[in-house]
C-alpha cells in the first residue's frame, strides 16, 4: 500500500511538472541601450554614423532612431561636429576629408553620459588583377550565362592589419550587409600577396550586362575579431553552440555597437 501510494505521489508531482506555464525572460523591462554603429572611409561618398536604441526582442522590432544626440569625430589636429538628418544617422561636413594614418576618436554625448571609440585608418592596398570569370556548374547556372568576380592584392607588411571585401551590382543595397563580404587578417600571412581571390556569394552571381563594384577595406586586427563574433552569434544552429552573448564593442561608457575608420579602394567593371 505505501508502495502505491509513494507511485501516486511521484506521477502527480511529474504530471504537474508536463503542464507547469514556464515564464522566459525576454528582458522586456530592461532599460534600453544605446547602439552606435559607424563605418567611415575615404571613399568618395557621405560619411555618416547611426545612433539607435535596443528593442525588445518579442515587441516591436522596428528600429528606434535617436535623434537628439551630440556627436564629434576628431583626428589629430581637430575635431568635427556631425549633423543629424534623419533615422539615427550623423552625417561628417561635406567637405570633410579623411586622413589616411590618422587615429579618429567618435565622441557621442545623450542623456548626460558620453560614449566614446577610437579607430585608426589604416592604408588599403590597391586593387589588382580585377576581372569577371564565368562559372559553368550547372547546378547554379540554371542555363543562365552567370559570373563571379576575381581580384589579387598586395597584403602590407607589419602585423595588426586585416581587410574586408565585397562585390555587388552598383546602386543595389547589398553592399550594405555585412555577410555579403568576407574578411581576413595577415596571421601567418604578413606580407604576402593575395592572388586570385573569388569573393562573390553564389546567392548574388551577376549577369552580362551588370555594373559590378568592388569595395575593399583595410580595418584592422580587432575589427576582424569583431566581425568574427558577429558571424559566431549569428550563425548558430548546433546544440554545442555556446550561449547567445552581446558581441564586442570599442565603446566605453556602456554603449553597444562598433565604430570602425578604415582606408578604402573601389573598383568597377561591366559584365560582357
Amino acid at each position: 500500500m505505501h508502495k502505491i501510494i509513494a507511485f501516486l505521489l511521484i506521477s502527480t508531482t511529474m504530471t504537474s511538472c508536463f503542464y507547469d506555464r514556464i515564464e522566459l525572460d525576454y528582458n522586456q523591462n530592461e532599460n534600453k541601450k544605446v547602439i552606435i554603429t559607424g563605418w567611415i572611409t575615404d571613399l568618395d561618398e557621405p560619411q555618416f554614423i547611426t545612433i539607435q536604441n535596443t528593442v525588445n526582442y518579442l515587441g516591436e522590432n522596428a528600429p528606434d532612431p535617436i535623434s537628439e544626440a551630440s556627436v564629434t569625430l576628431s583626428d589629430s589636429q581637430q575635431g568635427y561636429e556631425l549633423s543629424h538628418r534623419s533615422d539615427g544617422k550623423y552625417y561628417l561636413p561635406d567637405n570633410w576629408v579623411a586622413v589616411v594614418g590618422d587615429t579618429y576618436t567618435l565622441e557621442v554625448d545623450l542623456d548626460g553620459l558620453t560614449y566614446t571609440a577610437t579607430h585608426k585608418m589604416r592604408t588599403c592596398p590597391s586593387i589588382e588583377n580585377f576581372y569577371a570569370q564565368e562559372i559553368e556548374d550547372s547546378t547554379l547556372t540554371d542555363s543562365i550565362h552567370v559570373f563571379e568576380t576575381i581580384f589579387s592584392f598586395q597584403e602590407i607588411p607589419g602585423e595588426g592589419d586585416a581587410y574586408y571585401g565585397i562585390d555587388y551590382v552598383a546602386g543595389s543595397i547589398d553592399k550594405d550587409t555585412l555577410f555579403n563580404g568576407l574578411y581576413t587578417n595577415d596571421d601567418f600571412v604578413d606580407g604576402e600577396y593575395f592572388e586570385d581571390i573569388e569573393i562573390s556569394d553564389y546567392d548574388r552571381l551577376f549577369k552580362e550586362g551588370d555594373e559590378v563594384v568592388l569595395d575593399l577595406f583595410s580595418i584592422g586586427y580587432e575589427t576582424s575579431e569583431y566581425l568574427l563574433d558577429v558571424q559566431t552569434e549569428i550563425f548558430k544552429g548546433s546544440p554545442f553552440d555556446t550561449p547567445p552573448a552581446n558581441v564586442r564593442t570599442n565603446f566605453t561608457g556602456g554603449a553597444l555597437g562598433y565604430f570602425i575608420a578604415s582606408g578604402a579602394k573601389r573598383e568597377t567593371l561591366i559584365i560582357q
